[in-house]
């Protein structure tokens, strides 16, 4: 099993927001991991994370080039496959390349204990995990994206998009008409909207084994762990939360080299580890298995996600209009000038 690491109480913590204003708001959170990737890039490493291949499957993949970042950025909410991937980082350590790895903690755990049985040398390696809620099925997000966009075809999804604040609200590109004659639309995807994101935020679609996970807590098997910043004393870090802040915790020796390495590219604030842990339950124990489980899987098994669909739209249906209408006022009113 690979060595785990458990937080003190004086782990080192800060929240951190990116000084570069593109990365910043192209990323869901404060624009730590593309600090991270682009370093390791700039001295011809190479990054493994996370990325759609199509618009509804998620796998790792390997990237040499800053130009491809984007890809790795963002939310993707769905278990990824993680196929040969770690024997390319095994082939790239051997060939002495700097590699830095970014996945959920039993990705990372797995990915250290692959390369301890192969005897690998790990000194250019740097581990990320992330702060995990847990991961549903692929075939069940398939699904319901397939369902929640029938008729259009979807090119994109963003789980966490930046154009109206940071948090939840997220957008999804589809596009409408021919190949001759097509056009692209944007379409918001919210928990107030989405069967899908209402469910992966309730926790009651997740992978049996998420509710047991041995890493979420103050065990972290990677060097770095990444995260939303929730709960932060705003007024007393003096960061803008309206664009997203990162937590980043040093977990290692070398994490601590990498600290340094966000605190040069960004705008920062020392906080104490309690914070964090406050503000992300994952940082204290597992989702916790709720009782609708194994209704909500054997309800989408027997009867199939249109009738899970329509009666979530039929059960929400004013709370969904009443959000709605919400969001046309407030572009109303972006567009009338101040007085």
């Amino acid at each position: 099993m690979a060595t785990l690491v458990r937080h003190d109480a004086n782990a080192s913590c800060i929240a951190a927001v990116n000084s570069s204003q593109e990365e910043l708001m192209a990323s869901s959170s404060g624009g730590a991991f593309s600090i991270l990737a682009r370093a390791a890039l700039n001295r011809n490493g190479v990054v493994y994370g996370h990325a759609y291949v199509a618009p509804t499957k998620v796998k790792c993949v390997r990237i040499d080039n800053a130009a491809d970042l984007h890809r790795l950025r963002g939310s993707k909410y769905v278990q990824s496959e993680m196929g040969a991937i770690m024997r390319d980082v095994l082939a790239d350590l051997r060939a002495k390349r700097e590699v830095v790895f970014s996945g959920t903690p039993c990705q990372v755990a797995g990915l250290k204990s692959f390369l301890a049985a192969r005897g690998a040398s790990t000194d250019r390696l740097l581990l990320i995990d992330i702060v995990c809620h847990g991961v549903p099925s692929p075939e069940f997000f398939a699904d319901c994206m397939d369902w929640e966009f029938h008729g259009d075809s979807l090119s994109e999804l963003r789980f966490r998009d930046k154009s109206e604040g940071w948090g939840c609200v997220g957008a999804a590109f589809v596009t409408l008409g021919s190949n001759h004659d097509s056009m692209s639309r944007k379409r918001a995807l919210s928990p107030k909207t989405s069967y899908y994101y209402t469910r992966f935020l309730a926790g009651d679609v997740y992978r049996e084994s998420c509710y047991r996970c041995p890493y979420a807590g103050g065990k972290r098997p990677g060097d770095i762990t990444l995260g939303d910043f929730w709960g932060i004393d705003h007024a007393a870090t003096g960061l803008n939360p309206k664009q997203g802040i990162s937590l980043v915790i040093a977990n290692t020796a070398k994490g601590e080299l990498a600290l340094r390495t966000v605190k040069n590219a960004s705008q920062w604030a020392e906080r104490p580890l309690d914070e964090a842990v406050a503000g992300n339950d994952q940082l204290r124990h597992p989702t916790t298995r709720t009782a609708e489980r194994d209704r909500i899987l054997a309800d989408w098994k027997a009867r199939g996600i249109a009738a899970l669909e329509s009666d979530f739209r039929r059960e929400t249906a004013w709370e969904r209009r009443a959000w709605l209408a919400k969001r046309v006022v407030k572009k109303l009113l972006k567009g009338v000038p101040s007085r």
